[in-house]
């Protein structure tokens, strides 16, 4: 009877042995910025966590904001360490196919997030598995629509003010780039809609200081402004501080950007900003997911080339909904495996920001 015993306790060790083997593997996440940057220190934050809920194990390297840093950084880390099973990382213009060649020569399996190339370098490498075999898909949002999103809310909020004739706006873009001008586009395209006079689009890197110091000059040449489109937070709190200084009332100038970032969102609640879509900071976390099942068993990635999800726009109307993410907020209240199709008959993601709204210490999605 002890011998049936001891068996059956041996049989069950070597069972659990296979199957946590099986289970755990290893993801080199690729933050393209500095290592402490707000939004994509909070993309690895989440993915980590993502990581820790779902037994992956993780590595993270920086490209400190620089295709050639970010290359020679991958480069060194395949040549001298472990190589991981899989890689999620952001491609970065002038650098794309150097990057992809890299991973598939390894045979590592990578997922690349949003839509960064485009033109002549976009037809080079293709789409996912054509000319790379391990490129397995990407995962990325509408800018367009984000864009478009937040040039509508910035429009509500001046109407609802009381403002009475044409309105009349300016847009910051970040750089000269797919990401910003595709943001830029919808913006433009809601503009025209709404009959909205955009008087002038400038550029300023992403930069708080340049949106700071060119949204000076801006309204000295057109003082009767009453929106200011950001492509990015910073920017707009950049144009924020550059009103705020010419002495214009509170509220009186409509400002927004990008991104969720935690002093955005404080200075929404304050009402010194009016509007920020985002929600995309969840993207390497909607990644994690989707390798998670695709080393499971999932045949998503292989039918599939994409996984696309909306952004969400954040008000003075709705900032209560979603204040807890701003101050050293918990990612561990998101349940990371409840958006995975392992063991479901769905075919595709439900990936939305829209569940950050719950304000609960059980996050759940919020239609």
């Amino acid at each position: 009877m002890t011998f049936i015993r001891i068996s059956l306790l041996f049989a069950f060790l070597l069972f659990s042995f296979v199957s946590n083997a099986k289970s755990s593997f290893s993801v080199l996440f690729v933050n393209p910025s500095l290592a402490g940057e707000p939004f994509w220190g909070k993309v690895q934050q989440i993915t980590e966590e993502a990581c820790k809920q779902l037994g992956v194990n993780i590595d993270v390297i920086y490209g400190d904001g620089n295709r050639h840093i970010q290359l020679a950084e991958l480069k060194k880390y395949l040549d001298y360490r472990a190589s991981p099973d899989y890689v999620i990382l952001m491609l970065y213009p002038g650098g794309a196919e150097q990057t992809l060649t890299m991973l598939n020569n390894y045979g590592i399996k990578f997922i690349t997030l949003e839509q960064t190339i485009t033109g002549m370098e976009k037809d080079e490498i293709g789409i996912p598995k054509q000319r790379f075999e391990h490129w397995l898909g990407e995962v990325y949002f509408d800018n367009y629509q984000a864009g478009y999103d937040l040039a509508k809310a910035l429009h509500e909020s001046v109407m609802s003010s009381g403002h009475k004739g044409t309105v009349n706006g300016l847009a910051i873009n970040g750089h000269y780039g797919s990401e910003s001008d595709k943001r830029n586009q919808g913006a433009a395209a809601y503009f025209k809609s709404a009959n909205i006079k955009l008087q002038q689009t400038v550029h300023a890197s992403w930069s708080k200081e340049q949106a700071y110091t060119k949204t000076k000059r801006l309204f000295k040449r057109y003082p009767d402004t009453q929106l200011i489109w950001s492509a990015s937070d910073l920017m707009a709190m950049g144009a924020q501080t550059a009103i705020r200084q010419l002495k214009k009332d509170e509220g009186q100038v409509a400002i927004g950007g990008f991104d969720w970032l935690s002093d955005g969102l404080s200075l929404i609640q304050k009402g010194q900003l009016s509007a920020s879509v985002g929600g995309h900071f969840m993207m390497g976390g909607w990644a994690l997911v989707s390798i998670f099942d695709f080393h499971h068993g999932n045949s998503y990635w292989k039918n599939n080339s994409q996984i696309t999800f909306e952004l969400s726009s954040i008000t003075r109307d709705n900032i209560d909904e979603y204040i807890w993410i701003s101050n050293n907020p918990d990612w561990s209240r998101i349940d990371y495996k409840r958006f995975s199709i392992l063991d479901k008959s769905s075919k595709s993601y439900d990936f939305s920001p829209k569940y950050l709204r719950q304000n609960s210490q059980e996050a759940m999605p919020v239609d």
